[in-house]
């Protein structure tokens, strides 16, 4: 196995973990609002933030880092003006921002208040308008991966 093989390996086991995790946690949001039980959206919202921080954030960080090393690579046949490139670190600069900087907080906050003060329209509200966010992360995590298996611009 190459260098540029292994980063290969874990730039695209780190993205399925990512993707993947987020796309469950969506299956989960979609059961928890069908169940009508406001402890299942409080448990919701905690359980997202833990997997956020231990399991989307540190993937997405392998992803960016795997990313790097791949362009990096002597072996590789990519530069950093590649569109691809381009639309794949800026897509992951946009997607990080929001979900770690933004809604894995807003996430931990809404949990935390269904769990202490009981469900409100106004949470139930909160936490649509951050799935919402979510669900439209995911597709833009769609559209890098799209765009790095086809490699549109090359």
């Amino acid at each position: 196995m190459t260098s540029y093989e292994l980063w290969l390996f874990l730039h695209v086991v780190a993205a399925i973990l990512w993707i993947g995790g987020a796309f469950a946690g969506q299956v989960f949001g979609v059961l928890a609002k069908r169940s009508g039980d406001p402890a299942a959206a409080a448990a919701l919202g905690r359980n997202m933030t833990f997997m956020a921080t231990w399991v989307f954030l540190p993937s997405a960080l392998v992803v960016l880092a795997t990313g790097a090393l791949l362009v990096e690579d002597d072996q590789s046949p990519w530069d950093w003006g590649e569109p691809f490139v381009v639309f794949g670190v800026a897509g992951w600069l946009a997607v990080s921002a929001l979900a770690f900087g933004y809604l894995t907080r807003e996430m931990g906050k809404v949990g935390a208040r269904m769990a202490a003060d009981g469900p409100s329209p106004e949470l139930a509200s909160r936490l649509n308008t951050l799935v919402l966010i979510a669900r439209v992360l995911i597709v833009v995590l769609f559209a890098i991966v799209f765009m790095m298996v086809v490699k549109l611009g090359t």
